[in-house]
């Protein structure tokens, strides 16, 4: 499978996304419709981000991850369906993503 990256993504240096992976649109936003990715971001296999979300730097979100309208803050990790923090500046947590407005 091929990695999708919409028209209006930006994407940042150093930067690791494996196989299937989706920087898409959700089809409700005008102008900047696709996801900001932050510099030295991990995105695993088969992880989807839609919307006009920005992924902090220094970011590592594990495989098969979904990801929609959530802004993602700098030096974490992600995981799951509907994604959740679990590790935020080097310790463990566990907060859900809100739905940026």
């Amino acid at each position: 499978m091929g990695v999708v990256i919409g028209g209006t993504a930006e994407i940042g240096k150093n930067c690791t996304m494996f196989h299937g992976v989706t920087l898409g649109g959700t089809g409700k936003h005008l102008g900047k419709r696709h996801p900001t990715i932050g510099d030295n971001v991990f995105i695993g296999a088969q992880s989807i981000l839609l919307g006009p979300i920005n992924v902090g730097s220094n970011v590592k979100i594990g495989a098969d991850s979904t990801i929609i309208n959530s802004n993602i803050p700098s030096n974490c990790t992600v995981v799951g369906t509907p994604a959740k923090i679990v590790r935020l500046n080097g310790k463990k947590v566990n907060i859900k993503l809100k739905e940026a407005k």
